[in-house]
């Protein structure tokens, strides 16, 4: 009997499939409570392996597909649910389709790791998760980088820090590499053990030395890590901020409740409170007021600032009919200048685009460098980095949340934060505020749903752009680039073997 034919015969018994898909669940359960609300981050570190067991050791051929779309299915339907709301449909089309897509290539993909005697097994998963993450997040606008499997350390500063070297593509590197390593481990025992005879083993010194590896880079990242963040300034110049969360349950102009009247009274008295407790610069979310603050209000938000002796940024929307869309951000000094106006750029499927975008504006004032992203533009990592490449050492992040996505920002924010070394201030229209320094510490921050928040906290000024500033996202690119290479690569593999079969 082939190796090929006894792979195909791979355990048929009711028990290992039980066994099996029970792994899979356990998958998928693991990942899930690796990110917010739960936060178990160290469950993202082993979470693959048990389905990649299942995979490979417990379920046949046949039915191997079962493994990761159980896995993600139960790691993404509630994920996605909870982040868009259980009322957007498309986003459960999408699932669908994430699911369809991997059990599609999962089948494909065992009787390539078979037959190519599981030396790429390793390799090929770490860069085919990775390259397709970089798949979407230049080309799924809804999604972006929105579940990186990294983002689950944001609260782990001592971690992450070098991914201002290598980027948070470089974290999801590690952390699929130990996955996978794990997995090839217990594969690598059960075979051992037992040595089931319709099974193509795995190579005990190979895996040995895929899990040397393994700890050896970890071991490393963890060093730079600390290294990095022991080389953090102690006596750095502190600036107070505040992040204004107004509790309302509708962006400005949408909501017939609140008018702009009633939303300025409220603003600022909350800018009162926060100069109260010494906030020298004050954020809004995404979309607080419907009307240009340099065409509307004007007086009024100039003797605030001036009162208050604070810089307020005021980020707005401009919906009214006869003219453009335009969502937007302005700073407003204590002395009532304006500065340059700051447009959204990454516009989600629905909203239209904004005609100030591509002006990535940098404001100098006597407290440091400020700029502004938009919502959606902190799911990317290009905004942060050009902001930071014009300078920028405090960048705020407003946002108009829906679903429960204000739990899961502030994790995507810490990473552009730590990514340039750029201070960050999360501002949420009901969920999820935070003030993150540069090397990814949250000095205040607040999720909790629904809530009327003045977060006033201390960050240091971002030091000169981190080398992932210059560098971007080289190791996205070369995993995408890995990524079309194992695609071809199996495409010939199979040809060769069929040609081999006919012979």
């Amino acid at each position: 009997m082939t190796t090929e034919t006894r792979s195909q015969d791979t355990q048929s018994g009711i028990i290992p499939t039980i066994i099996g898909i029970a792994l899979s669940v356990l998958s998928g359960v693991m990942l899930l409570l690796a990110f917010p609300p739960y936060g178990i981050w160290p469950l993202a570190w082993i979470a693959f392996a048990p389905f990649l067991f299942a995979q490979y050791r417990l379920l046949p051929l046949k039915r191997s597909s079962w493994a990761p779309a159980i896995a993600m299915l139960l790691w993404l339907g509630p994920f996605m649910a909870r982040l868009f709301g259980t009322e957007n449909g498309p986003v459960f089309t999408l699932l669908g389709v994430i699911i369809a897509v991997i059990c599609f290539f999962a089948n494909k993909e065992r009787k390539f790791i078979e037959t190519t005697g599981y030396r790429w097994f390793i390799l090929y998963g770490i860069i085919n998760w990775v390259g397709f993450e970089m798949i979407r997040a230049t080309v799924i606008p809804l999604v972006a980088t929105s579940a990186f499997i990294g983002y689950t350390q944001a609260t782990q500063p001592w971690l992450i820090q070098p991914v201002s070297i290598f980027s948070v593509y470089g974290l999801n590197l590690v952390m699929m590499l130990v996955n996978y390593a794990l997995a090839q481990g217990a594969m690598a025992l059960f075979d051992r053990k037992w040595q089931p005879a319709d099974v193509v083993p795995v190579d005990g010194r190979a895996t040995r030395n895929w899990l040397i590896a393994a700890g050896a880079v970890l071991a490393v990242w963890i060093g730079i890590s600390l290294v990095i963040l022991s080389g953090a300034p102690q006596d750095a110049s502190m600036v107070r901020v505040a992040a204004l969360q107004p509790g309302y349950t509708k962006p400005a102009f949408q909501d017939d409740t609140n008018t702009s009247q009633i939303r300025f009274d409220a603003f600022a008295g909350d800018v009162r409170e926060a100069a109260a407790q010494g906030a020298q610069i004050v954020y809004t979310p995404e979309m607080i007021f419907n009307f240009d603050p340099q065409v509307e209000m004007t007086g009024e938000l100039r003797a605030l600032a001036k009162e208050t002796d604070t810089y307020i940024y005021i980020d707005y929307t401009v919906a009214e009919e006869g003219e453009p869309w335009r969502n937007e951000a302005v700073l407003l000094s204590p002395s009532g200048e304006f500065s340059a106006v700051y447009g959204k750029n990454k516009i989600p499927p629905g909203e239209p685009s904004t005609p100030t975008g591509e002006n990535f504006v940098v404001t100098e004032t006597p407290l440091g460098r400020l700029a502004a992203m938009i919502c959606h533009d902190a799911n990317y990592t290009d905004i942060a980095r050009k902001l930071t490449q014009n300078g920028a050492q405090i960048v705020s992040a407003g946002l108009n949340e829906f679903g429960g996505f204000g739990e899961q920002y502030w994790t995507n924010v810490t990473f552009r934060a730590v990514e340039n070394r750029t201070a960050m201030v999360v501002t949420s229209r009901e969920t999820g505020s935070a003030i993150i320094d540069p090397y990814g510490r949250q000095t205040a921050l607040d999720i909790e749903q629904g809530k009327h928040v003045v977060l006033v906290g201390d960050t240091m000024l971002g030091p000169d752009h981190a080398p992932y500033t210059s560098l971007g996202d080289v190791l996205g690119w070369a995993s995408l680039a890995g990524y079309i290479f194992f695609v071809v690569f199996q495409i010939w593999k199979e040809r060769q073997i069929k040609k081999a079969e006919a012979s």
